[in-house]
């Protein structure tokens, strides 16, 4: 039972930041109409940040920190869009925003590379400690990613469905020639919407890095969160925090007869999911996802 339970945390809170990555895949889909390749890299960018401020420049302040990395996410997810969409956007070739977040992606990873660090680097945890459970440990660093992670998704889900400024976001993504009529100002709603999704990712890469280590092989996050979006449902946000949890919980609960094939346990049930609910389970446009 004890087992069970760390698995079940374990899964949750991981599949959390799956779901996260998942969301500002279709934040990002729905306002400026792209896939964003780059996701996995940002996700990286925000471990390596962790590594330069808590470890190589051994800031103290955690106020400082967080309004650093604010900085940085928001002016990589300026530029993001400045050169991903913007460019693109009256493009015949739809496909060219698409290519552009791949390179755009390589050039994060490689400027982590280069200017922080070539190795795989370890990060003190933001919360230290452990809690006991029978024979088994659980860091309190996964108590910590699994309110993090419902906390964003709370902030987000009040700021798109409650209050003003996300409704004309939204708005401005759904009709962007009604929204241009209004007066509403497309061009920054979307710069907007990718900056909250560099946030996002950024700061859950942060809060993975003690429990993965800081390493370019966290982009590798990008898959599952594709995994998540088939399997809750494309274009459907809700069924991006469905798919992620279930993501994780599938990769946590296949320890239990391999640690090896852990990918290949998570794909197989994305195939199965395809062969007998194509869809995902809240398809986009359905009157559950409307509501």
């Amino acid at each position: 039972m004890a087992l069970f339970f760390q698995q079940t945390l374990t899964g949750v809170s991981v599949g959390l930041v799956y779901a996260t990555v998942a969301m500002g895949l279709m934040l990002l889909l729905r306002a400026a109409g792209v896939m964003n390749f780059a996701q996995g890299n940002l996700l990286a960018m925000g471990a390596y940040l962790s590594f330069l401020f808590m470890e190589k420049l051994q800031l103290s302040s955690g106020l400082l920190m967080v309004i650093l990395a604010l900085a940085v996410f928001v002016a990589v997810g300026c530029v993001f869009c400045s050169v991903c969409f913007l460019p693109f956007k009256h493009a015949k070739w739809p496909q060219a925003m698409m290519i552009c977040t791949i390179g755009a992606g390589t050039v994060i990873q490689e400027c982590c590379l280069l200017f922080i660090t070539a190795e795989t680097r370890s990060v003190r945890p933001i919360l230290a400690g452990s809690l006991s459970v029978g024979g088994f440990v659980i860091p309190y660093q996964y108590f910590f990613i699994f309110g993090a992670m419902l906390f964003m998704m709370t902030g987000l889900f009040f700021l798109f469905e409650k209050m003003y400024c996300g409704r004309v976001m939204s708005a401005a993504a759904q009709n962007k020639y009604a929204a241009d009529l209004l007066g509403i100002p497309t061009n920054l709603t979307t710069m907007v919407t990718f900056c909250i999704v560099v946030c996002m990712v950024g700061f859950s890469g942060w809060l993975l890095a003690p429990v993965y280590r800081v390493s370019a092989s966290l982009s590798n996050f990008q898959a599952r969160a594709f995994a998540s979006v088939v399997i809750g449902g494309f274009g459907s946000l809700k069924g991006a925090i469905i798919g992620g949890i279930l993501v994780g919980l599938i990769e946590a609960y296949s320890t239990y007869f391999t640690t090896t094939y852990k990918d290949v346990v998570v794909f197989g049930c994305l195939l199965l999911v395809l062969a007998f609910c194509p869809q995902g389970i809240i398809p986009s446009g359905t009157k559950k996802e409307k509501a």
